[in-house]
């Protein structure tokens, strides 16, 4: 089966398509020696989502308990830099003043 892998890392974007057996979880993805290499590059503690849903034990399971699907793409988050909150409120301000 293929999946895909996406990371937006500090050393640019990485999109890799992968040939995983059926029962793959997300953690074991994760494993692997080529995306082990990739994330070894990285400093940020990140989150893990697919297609564009975190795996935080609400919504989908938790990695190691997330069976991959034929098509899906396994994602690593970056922490964000700025509170998009606090960013569109700064905005706010400056533009009253």
């Amino acid at each position: 089966m293929k999946i895909y892998f996406s990371l937006l890392g500090l050393q640019g974007i990485a999109f890799q398509e992968l040939d995983v057996s059926e029962s793959i979880t997300a953690q074991e993805v994760l494993e692997l020696p080529k995306i082990k290499e990739l994330l070894d590059d990285e400093t940020f503690e990140f989150k893990i989502g697919v297609n564009s849903v975190a795996l935080d034990g609400k919504y989908k399971a938790l990695p190691q308990n997330y069976r991959m699907s034929d098509g899906e793409r396994l994602e690593v988050y970056k922490p964000l830099s700025q509170d998009p909150k606090e960013r569109r409120k700064a905005k706010a301000d400056l533009k009253e003043s």
